[in-house]
């Protein structure tokens, strides 16, 4: 998978014998990773759960309560700060959980550095780990948010609730969570990714949290 680069090798020899490293290898390393780091990718997923939780569980409130009292223009403009204050809160915790999960692992990146990992090979790595638990926690945070939404109004408007028209929404609301939470997690981890990767392999190793 990665090679081990003899330093008297000529720059020539050392770009003939570079290792092909395709997706499909990294996404199977991505998968290793977090098995062997499980507790700390639960807890970046875990925030992750929260933050879509929360924005699908405003959102979905939302749309009941736009359903049982009317699309108004306040109704609206509720309902789009509501959209609003639940994406920057699950964006800020999203995007403070996996800054910081990458940045720990600077010292992992200078030892695969050291072994013969080129820059994109991390990259792609860190981009696979970040899709996995992106996805993961967002679609658990979206059910987790759904349940909490239907069941404050399920006891006096089930018929409402589980209309045709909401269903839908439902579905849409749980869909752009675990987008989000994709989108997001990908995001905040190609800067410090990218940073850590293009660091010189010694100083990477010397790096304090």
């Amino acid at each position: 998978m990665l090679i081990i680069l003899d330093p008297v090798m000529s720059k020539s020899t050392v770009e003939s014998r570079e290792v092909k490293f395709p997706p499909s290898e990294a996404f199977r390393f991505s998968i290793e990773s977090i098995k062997r780091r499980f507790v700390r990718a639960l807890i970046t997923a875990v925030s992750i759960i929260l933050g879509i939780a929360f924005y699908v569980g405003l959102r979905t409130m939302s749309d009941i309560m736009i359903a049982i009292y009317g699309s108004s223009e306040a109704a609206k403009s509720y309902q789009l700060w509501m959209a609003i204050i639940s994406l920057i809160v699950c964006a800020v915790g999203i995007l403070n959980s996996m800054l910081m999960a990458v940045t720990e692992r600077t010292k992992e990146i200078g030892t695969m550095k050291c072994l013969g990992a080129m820059d994109g090979h991390i990259l792609m790595i860190f981009m696979f780990e970040a899709m996995l638990v992106g996805i993961i926690g967002g679609l658990l945070g979206a059910v987790i948010g759904w349940l909490a939404g239907v069941l404050i109004y399920i006891g006096e408007h089930m018929n409402i609730v589980f209309s045709s028209t909401l269903l839908v929404n439902y579905f849409m609301r749980m869909a752009e969570g675990i987008l989000i939470a994709m989108i997001l997690s990908v995001g905040a981890t190609i800067y410090p990714a990218y940073h850590a990767a293009s660091m010189d392999p010694a100083d990477a190793l010397r790096f304090e949290l």
